[in-house]
């Protein structure tokens, strides 16, 4: 299914140009563009999307000086609209250093639920440290859609674990 334009109050994703399939795996990127000022203010991509079993991994990269600023999670509920409702996929899987408490929080605040720690998961300065393991399925993201049309604002009800800044060589 081609990548689109997808746009909000505040931004502007752009499908990058390279689409890329590698054996049944998609990856496809978007650039983030504040509206207002028209600057590059980061990327979002499906990674590894796979449209036989109608899921995909999400990454947001956001640059510095614009984090904290409700940009990741407007990027990302729009990418995740996209995903849930034109292209009717089932979950969005997220993977997150441990020590990224931003993204950590970000997803947080979006509703992905814990789904694991993968221990040693990832290497970084010669260090290893654990992938936090989130997810958020369809019929989760439309019981929000749902919540907010009806004024209620929903808590985040998945205790993350502890670990946030441990990490293992």
């Amino acid at each position: 299914m081609k990548a689109q334009q997808l746009e909000s109050k505040k931004l502007l994703l752009y499908p990058v140009p390279i689409y890329e399939q590698i054996d049944d795996f998609i990856n496809q990127w978007y650039t983030i563009v504040n509206k207002e000022y028209r600057t590059v203010i980061g990327s979002i991509g499906m990674v590894h999307a796979h449209p036989k079993w109608n899921n995909t991994r999400v990454q947001v990269i956001i640059t510095e000086e614009n984090r904290r600023l409700g940009y990741g999670l407007e990027a990302l509920e729009l990418l995740e609209h996209d995903i849930f409702s034109r292209m009717s996929y089932q979950r969005i899987a997220v993977k997150v250093a441990n020590f990224n408490k931003p993204a950590i929080g970000l997803f947080k605040k979006a509703g992905y639920k814990l789904e694991g720690i993968q221990e040693q998961g990832y290497q970084y300065n010669d260090q290893y440290y654990d992938l936090i393991l989130l997810r958020l399925l369809r019929h989760e993201y439309f019981q929000r859609l749902q919540k907010r049309a009806n004024g209620n604002k929903s808590e985040i009800s998945e205790c993350f674990p502890d670990l946030i800044d441990s990490n293992k060589k």
